[in-house]
């Protein structure tokens, strides 16, 4: 049984990609002219990637850790524990995280159509890693 706290964040983190997964393939033009679209685009990844690093927290927590200072940490610590098999994607994550939450003023669409349109696996990936983290460590 996956851990509840974890099992919560996944459950949000489906809803959150299957509404971005609604969107289908998005363009730069697209975003440039409907704001309502780029912003509800923008505060989903932050939602996303606020997620990466609340289950990482968690699972820092679980190994009887202090909490990670940083999202980078979060990450590169479930990297040495085991759950995470490298930082790369999941550091540009925290990277984006960051810079859309401290240059809000203005985010390159063209990062957002990226994202969108070729990077909402990273997140599957992520929930499977730790997915499978989580299935090893219960049934050892």
């Amino acid at each position: 049984m996956i851990n509840g706290v974890i099992s919560n964040k996944f459950n949000l983190m489906d809803e959150v990609l299957a509404e971005l997964q609604s969107l289908g393939q998005v363009t730069t033009a697209q975003l440039d002219q409907d704001w309502k679209v780029r912003r509800a685009i923008e505060r989903n990844l932050q939602i996303l990637t606020e997620i990466v690093t609340d289950v990482c927290q968690r699972l820092i927590s679980l190994s009887k850790q202090s909490p990670a200072t940083t999202g980078a940490d979060a990450i590169n610590r479930c990297v040495a524990i085991g759950a995470l098999s490298s930082p790369e994607p999941y550091r540009k994550m925290i990277q984006f995280r960051n810079f859309i939450v401290h240059r809000y003023e203005k985010v390159d669409t063209a990062i957002l159509v990226e994202i969108i349109n070729r990077r909402l696996s990273d997140f599957e990936a992520f929930r499977e890693e730790i997915s499978r983290y989580v299935y090893r460590m219960e049934n050892t």
